[in-house]
Order: structure tokens, then C-alpha cells, then sequence
């Protein structure tokens, strides 16, 4: 399934994700300094977010594909997000929510209760990893 939705999301628009955490979390755009002075209308159709919005997908499916063995991918993308982006570990679970909701609305044939239900367990797993790899690292961010 993530798969899938992965190749169709970046054929939609992979950006969608990242302008929706946006405006439901306008604090966040702050942690992105290439697009927080951008104004939230102008991102659809901004390249950087759109790469941006494929880097996330990328990253989240290639920790999907490894079901539950993401022990390698996990630490990385902490590592960019602890040491070069200091993005605090909370907005993983914002992203992650985010993500979830546009994946249904996107593929409500496909994205059915127990599968919503499923995408939330495994969400949930990845930031608490993220969380216990922020927490060894004694990240201050």
C-alpha cells in the first residue's frame, strides 16, 4: 500500500503534505527557513517545498518498506534532524498525522479504517524511536 501511495503522491503533488502541516501548524513553517518567509499561497507551486515534500515521502517509505527492521533509516533521519536541521522531535508526530490524513482523503477506497488504523500504529513506532534517539542524543533543540 505505502508503496503505491508513495509513487501516486509524488505523481499528485508531493508538496501537499508539507503545505497542509503549514496551515494547521503555522508555528512549523518557522523551522524551515528556505520557505518561512514565503507566503502560504505561494508554496503549491514552490520547487523547493515540492523536493522537499519528495525528500519526506522518500524518507518515511524507504522506513516503511523495511517493516519494522527501520532501526538504520530511523537514525538517520534523526541525525539530520538533531545535528544539521535542530527540528524538535514532536513535529515527526505532526508530520506523521499530517500525512496520514492526506493519504485518506487522497485514497479513501484504499485507505480504510483498520489500513488508517495500521498507518497510525507504525507512525506511532517511528517518532517513538525518533524520540528515544533524540533522547540519547541529549538533544536541547
Amino acid at each position: 500500500m505505502w508503496v503505491d501511495a508513495g509513487y501516486k503522491w509524488v505523481n499528485v503533488g508531493n508538496e501537499w503534505a508539507v503545505v497542509r502541516l503549514f496551515k494547521e501548524h503555522p508555528d512549523t513553517k518557522a523551522l524551515f527557513p528556505k520557505f518561512k518567509d514565503i507566503p502560504l499561497e505561494q508554496l503549491g507551486n514552490n520547487e523547493d517545498l515540492r523536493k522537499h515534500g519528495t525528500t519526506v515521502l522518500r524518507a518515511l517509505g524507504n522506513i516503511f518498506r523495511q517493516k519494522g527492521n527501520h532501526s538504520v533509516n530511523v537514525k538517520e533521519l534523526a541525525d539530520t534532524h538533531i545535528n544539521k536541521h535542530k527540528i524538535p522531535p514532536y513535529n515527526f508526530t505532526l508530520i506523521t498525522n499530517v500525512a496520514s490524513v492526506v493519504l485518506t482523503e487522497m485514497y479513501p477506497g484504499e485507505m480504510t479504517k483498520p489500513m488508517q488504523d495500521s498507518f497510525s500504529k507504525v507512525f506511532k513506532i517511528i517518532c517513538s524511536d525518533l524520540e528515544q534517539l533524540y533522547k540519547a542524543a541529549n538533544f536541547q533543540g
